[in-house]
Protein backbone atom coordinates (compact mmCIF):
# COMPACT_ATOMS: atom_id res chain seq x y z
CA UNK A 1 0.00 0.00 0.00
CA UNK A 2 1.18 3.33 -0.88
CA UNK A 3 2.57 5.37 1.98
CA UNK A 4 0.04 8.27 2.16
CA UNK A 5 2.59 10.94 3.64
CA UNK A 6 5.08 10.04 0.72
CA UNK A 7 5.68 13.59 -0.13
CA UNK A 8 6.67 13.12 -4.58
CA UNK A 9 7.46 16.58 -4.77
CA UNK A 10 10.57 16.68 -2.72
CA UNK A 11 12.25 14.39 -5.49
CA UNK A 12 11.29 17.10 -8.17
CA UNK A 13 14.28 19.60 -9.09
CA UNK A 14 14.16 23.40 -10.06
CA UNK A 15 14.41 24.44 -13.46
CA UNK A 16 16.84 26.55 -14.65
CA UNK A 17 15.60 28.73 -17.64
CA UNK A 18 18.26 29.93 -19.63
CA UNK A 19 17.73 33.41 -20.71
CA UNK A 20 19.26 34.87 -24.41
CA UNK A 21 22.40 36.48 -23.05
CA UNK A 22 23.08 33.69 -20.87
CA UNK A 23 23.17 31.38 -23.95
CA UNK A 24 25.26 34.06 -25.80
CA UNK A 25 28.04 34.00 -22.73
CA UNK A 26 28.29 30.77 -22.99
CA UNK A 27 29.00 30.12 -26.55
CA UNK A 28 31.34 32.51 -26.47
CA UNK A 29 32.94 31.23 -23.16
CA UNK A 30 33.08 27.74 -25.54
CA UNK A 31 34.92 28.98 -27.99
CA UNK A 32 37.48 30.39 -25.81
CA UNK A 33 37.96 27.02 -24.04
CA UNK A 34 38.39 25.77 -27.69
CA UNK A 35 40.86 28.71 -28.32
CA UNK A 36 38.77 30.25 -31.94
CA UNK A 37 39.02 33.71 -29.16
CA UNK A 38 41.84 34.24 -28.05
CA UNK A 39 42.43 37.26 -25.27
CA UNK A 40 43.44 40.40 -27.21
CA UNK A 41 41.23 38.76 -30.14
CA UNK A 42 38.12 41.75 -31.66
CA UNK A 43 34.78 40.25 -31.48
CA UNK A 44 32.52 40.75 -34.42
CA UNK A 45 30.15 43.11 -35.10
CA UNK A 46 27.00 43.63 -32.88
CA UNK A 47 25.19 43.44 -36.33
CA UNK A 48 26.73 40.13 -36.85
CA UNK A 49 26.38 38.64 -33.36
CA UNK A 50 22.66 39.30 -33.45
CA UNK A 51 22.38 37.81 -36.96
CA UNK A 52 24.61 35.01 -36.30
CA UNK A 53 22.69 34.08 -32.97
CA UNK A 54 19.45 35.38 -34.33
CA UNK A 55 18.11 37.53 -31.60
CA UNK A 56 17.60 41.45 -31.28
CA UNK A 57 21.01 43.24 -30.62
CA UNK A 58 19.72 44.62 -27.77
CA UNK A 59 20.32 40.94 -26.61
CA UNK A 60 23.97 40.85 -27.59
CA UNK A 61 24.04 44.39 -26.24
CA UNK A 62 23.00 43.04 -23.05
CA UNK A 63 25.18 40.24 -23.63
CA UNK A 64 28.18 41.92 -24.16
CA UNK A 65 27.21 44.74 -21.32
CA UNK A 66 28.04 42.32 -18.71
CA UNK A 67 30.94 40.68 -19.87
CA UNK A 68 32.50 44.38 -20.20
CA UNK A 69 31.09 44.86 -16.40
CA UNK A 70 33.08 42.17 -15.25
CA UNK A 71 36.20 43.03 -17.44
CA UNK A 72 36.11 40.21 -19.91
CA UNK A 73 36.07 42.61 -22.84
CA UNK A 74 36.45 46.17 -23.75
CA UNK A 75 34.69 48.17 -25.90
CA UNK A 76 35.47 51.37 -27.26
CA UNK A 77 33.79 53.27 -30.45
CA UNK A 78 37.24 53.22 -32.64
CA UNK A 79 38.00 49.33 -31.88
CA UNK A 80 34.68 47.61 -30.94
CA UNK A 81 34.40 45.19 -28.37
CA UNK A 82 37.88 43.30 -28.17
CA UNK A 83 38.89 40.19 -25.39
CA UNK A 84 40.80 41.36 -22.52
CA UNK A 85 44.27 40.25 -22.52
CA UNK A 86 43.80 37.75 -19.75
CA UNK A 87 45.15 34.24 -19.39
CA UNK A 88 42.28 31.51 -20.71
CA UNK A 89 41.74 30.60 -17.51
CA UNK A 90 40.79 33.41 -15.83
CA UNK A 91 38.66 34.24 -18.40
CA UNK A 92 36.73 31.14 -18.27
CA UNK A 93 36.65 31.66 -14.31
CA UNK A 94 35.27 34.98 -14.81
CA UNK A 95 32.36 33.46 -17.30
CA UNK A 96 31.78 30.85 -14.71
CA UNK A 97 31.17 33.46 -12.44
CA UNK A 98 28.44 34.77 -14.27
CA UNK A 99 26.65 31.92 -15.27
CA UNK A 100 26.65 30.07 -12.08
CA UNK A 101 25.52 32.68 -10.08
CA UNK A 102 22.40 30.72 -9.01
CA UNK A 103 25.10 28.57 -6.74
CA UNK A 104 25.78 31.28 -4.13
CA UNK A 105 23.41 31.41 -1.17
CA UNK A 106 22.39 34.40 0.88
CA UNK A 107 24.49 33.79 3.81
CA UNK A 108 28.01 32.45 1.75
CA UNK A 109 27.39 36.31 -0.19
CA UNK A 110 26.73 38.25 2.86
CA UNK A 111 29.96 36.90 4.98
CA UNK A 112 32.49 37.47 1.57
CA UNK A 113 30.66 40.40 0.68
CA UNK A 114 30.98 41.88 4.46
CA UNK A 115 34.58 41.33 4.77
CA UNK A 116 35.52 42.37 1.20
CA UNK A 117 33.59 45.44 1.22
CA UNK A 118 34.59 46.56 4.90
CA UNK A 119 38.00 46.27 4.10
CA UNK A 120 37.57 48.12 0.69
CA UNK A 121 35.94 51.24 2.38
CA UNK A 122 39.13 51.47 5.05
CA UNK A 123 41.83 51.02 2.27
CA UNK A 124 39.41 53.76 0.12
CA UNK A 125 39.55 55.92 2.69
CA UNK A 126 43.50 55.86 3.16
CA UNK A 127 44.48 56.34 -0.25
CA UNK A 128 41.93 57.57 -2.50
CA UNK A 129 42.54 60.76 -3.89
CA UNK A 130 40.20 63.40 -4.48
CA UNK A 131 39.36 62.56 -8.15
CA UNK A 132 38.50 59.28 -6.75
CA UNK A 133 36.39 60.38 -4.02
CA UNK A 134 34.41 63.09 -6.37
CA UNK A 135 33.19 59.58 -8.75
CA UNK A 136 31.92 57.83 -5.50
CA UNK A 137 30.15 60.95 -5.15
CA UNK A 138 29.08 61.04 -8.42
CA UNK A 139 27.66 57.25 -8.30
CA UNK A 140 26.20 58.09 -4.88
CA UNK A 141 24.52 61.38 -6.70
CA UNK A 142 22.80 58.91 -9.57
CA UNK A 143 21.65 56.13 -6.68
CA UNK A 144 20.12 59.28 -5.06
CA UNK A 145 18.18 60.39 -7.64
CA UNK A 146 17.04 57.17 -8.51
CA UNK A 147 15.90 56.73 -4.85
CA UNK A 148 14.28 59.83 -4.90
CA UNK A 149 12.01 58.85 -7.93
CA UNK A 150 10.94 55.71 -6.47
CA UNK A 151 13.35 53.79 -9.32
CA UNK A 152 14.95 51.26 -9.82
CA UNK A 153 18.41 51.20 -8.39
CA UNK A 154 20.35 48.44 -7.96
CA UNK A 155 23.14 48.80 -10.97
CA UNK A 156 23.01 52.31 -9.19
CA UNK A 157 24.02 50.78 -5.92
CA UNK A 158 26.52 48.18 -6.96
CA UNK A 159 28.34 51.46 -8.89
CA UNK A 160 28.69 53.28 -5.98
CA UNK A 161 30.51 50.21 -4.37
CA UNK A 162 32.65 49.45 -7.31
CA UNK A 163 33.86 53.22 -7.46
CA UNK A 164 34.69 52.99 -3.55
CA UNK A 165 36.59 49.75 -5.04
CA UNK A 166 38.40 51.59 -7.34
CA UNK A 167 39.76 54.36 -4.80
CA UNK A 168 41.27 51.63 -2.67
CA UNK A 169 44.05 51.26 -5.66
CA UNK A 170 44.00 47.40 -5.33
CA UNK A 171 42.79 46.08 -8.68
CA UNK A 172 43.16 42.51 -7.32
CA UNK A 173 40.58 43.54 -4.66
CA UNK A 174 38.17 45.78 -7.11
CA UNK A 175 38.37 42.34 -9.34
CA UNK A 176 37.12 40.80 -6.22
CA UNK A 177 33.91 42.76 -5.67
CA UNK A 178 33.39 43.04 -8.89
CA UNK A 179 33.20 38.98 -9.13
CA UNK A 180 30.56 39.11 -7.02
CA UNK A 181 28.52 41.38 -9.35
CA UNK A 182 26.17 38.96 -10.64
CA UNK A 183 25.05 37.21 -7.07
CA UNK A 184 24.36 40.71 -5.71
CA UNK A 185 22.06 41.61 -8.54
CA UNK A 186 20.25 38.25 -8.92
CA UNK A 187 20.10 38.58 -4.95
CA UNK A 188 18.30 41.34 -5.10
CA UNK A 189 15.58 41.13 -8.05
CA UNK A 190 14.90 37.90 -6.31
CA UNK A 191 14.22 38.70 -3.01
CA UNK A 192 13.28 42.75 -3.95
CA UNK A 193 15.43 43.90 -1.30
CA UNK A 194 14.95 47.26 -2.11
CA UNK A 195 11.41 48.17 -1.47
CA UNK A 196 9.75 49.04 2.29
CA UNK A 197 12.04 52.17 2.05
CA UNK A 198 14.95 50.03 2.14
CA UNK A 199 16.92 51.62 -0.83
CA UNK A 200 16.22 55.40 0.94
CA UNK A 201 18.05 54.19 3.81
CA UNK A 202 20.64 52.49 1.61
CA UNK A 203 20.82 56.02 -0.06
CA UNK A 204 21.48 57.52 3.42
CA UNK A 205 24.28 54.85 4.74
CA UNK A 206 25.75 55.49 1.44
CA UNK A 207 26.39 59.07 2.44
CA UNK A 208 27.78 58.55 5.84
CA UNK A 209 30.66 56.23 4.33
CA UNK A 210 31.28 59.31 1.97
CA UNK A 211 31.67 61.44 4.65
CA UNK A 212 34.15 59.42 6.62
CA UNK A 213 35.94 58.53 3.80
CA UNK A 214 36.41 62.24 2.92
CA UNK A 215 37.12 63.00 6.73
CA UNK A 216 39.69 60.37 6.30
CA UNK A 217 38.56 57.77 9.33
CA UNK A 218 39.42 54.67 8.19
CA UNK A 219 37.50 52.42 11.01
CA UNK A 220 34.83 54.75 10.87
CA UNK A 221 34.15 54.28 7.12
CA UNK A 222 35.22 50.30 7.43
CA UNK A 223 32.59 49.81 10.37
CA UNK A 224 29.83 52.06 8.45
CA UNK A 225 30.27 49.67 5.32
CA UNK A 226 30.60 46.50 7.02
CA UNK A 227 26.68 47.64 9.51
CA UNK A 228 25.74 48.72 5.49
CA UNK A 229 26.31 45.43 4.56
CA UNK A 230 24.56 43.96 7.56
CA UNK A 231 21.67 46.04 7.34
CA UNK A 232 20.42 44.30 3.83
CA UNK A 233 21.06 41.43 5.00
CA UNK A 234 18.65 41.77 7.89
CA UNK A 235 16.37 43.82 5.79
CA UNK A 236 16.11 40.96 3.45
CA UNK A 237 15.40 38.43 6.61
CA UNK A 238 13.04 41.02 7.73
CA UNK A 239 10.82 40.89 4.37
CA UNK A 240 12.55 39.01 1.88
CA UNK A 241 11.10 35.73 0.27
CA UNK A 242 12.76 32.60 2.13
CA UNK A 243 12.09 29.42 0.44
CA UNK A 244 13.70 27.50 3.06
CA UNK A 245 11.75 28.16 5.28
CA UNK A 246 8.55 27.82 3.60
CA UNK A 247 10.20 23.97 3.70
CA UNK A 248 10.44 24.18 7.07
CA UNK A 249 6.99 25.36 7.89
CA UNK A 250 5.34 23.29 5.45
CA UNK A 251 7.47 19.90 7.28
CA UNK A 252 6.37 20.94 10.56
CA UNK A 253 2.64 21.63 9.57
CA UNK A 254 2.52 17.98 8.57
CA UNK A 255 4.30 16.30 11.69
CA UNK A 256 2.30 18.59 14.04
CA UNK A 257 5.22 20.61 15.36
CA UNK A 258 4.99 24.43 15.86
CA UNK A 259 5.38 26.00 12.93
CA UNK A 260 6.03 30.45 12.44
CA UNK A 261 1.88 30.97 12.71
CA UNK A 262 1.47 28.69 15.93
CA UNK A 263 4.71 30.12 17.32
CA UNK A 264 3.86 34.09 16.22
CA UNK A 265 -0.12 33.05 17.79
CA UNK A 266 1.20 31.49 21.14
CA UNK A 267 3.23 34.46 21.50
CA UNK A 268 0.75 36.74 21.13
CA UNK A 269 -1.47 34.59 23.69
CA UNK A 270 1.31 34.96 26.10
CA UNK A 271 1.67 39.06 25.64
CA UNK A 272 -1.98 39.21 26.47
CA UNK A 273 -2.19 37.61 29.24
CA UNK A 274 0.90 39.23 31.33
Amino acid sequence: MDDPDFDVSRHLQKIKVRRPPDIIIEQISDLIARRIIKAGQKLPAERVLAERFDVSRGTVREALRRLEFFGIVRTSPQSGTVVENLSEHVLLGLINNILNADDTSPEMLIEVRGALEALSARLATERAHSGQIAEIRKAQQRMREQAEANAYTLEEDLLFHLKVAEATNNNLLRSLIALMGPDVLRFSHQHATYKDGRMHAAANEHDAIIEAIERRQPEEAERLMKQHIDKSYEHYRRTGDHPEDDREENDGAKRGKPTRARRAKASQSMRETE
